[in-house]
């Protein structure tokens, strides 16, 4: 699983934002605004950890159950996926 661009993340007016690094490309301008669980988990990704670490990592820094940590995970994967933001 692999990021189609290299992205930093930065807080910007109490809000957190990955910006492209290399290129924009047509569907975020460059630009994507993270909710604070978006924001790890994109932050993660974009270090190269597997989706099971994402899951197990996720699961030990918000207080969920480990499924729903699993489908939170899966959906943001899902997500980026859709919007061509991620490889497999």
């Amino acid at each position: 699983m692999k990021l189609t661009n290299k992205y930093i993340i930065r807080n910007v007016a109490d809000k957190a934002v990955a910006i492209a690094v290399e290129k924009a490309d047509e569907k975020t301008d460059g630009v994507i605004t993270l909710n604070p669980s978006g924001a790890f988990i994109f932050g993660l990704i974009n270090e190269g950890a597997t989706e099971e670490e994402i899951v197990d990592k996720f699961f030990d820094e918000y207080d969920v159950k480990k499924e729903e940590a699993a489908a939170s995970v899966a959906k943001f994967i899902a997500n980026l996926k859709e919007k061509g933001l991620l490889e497999d």
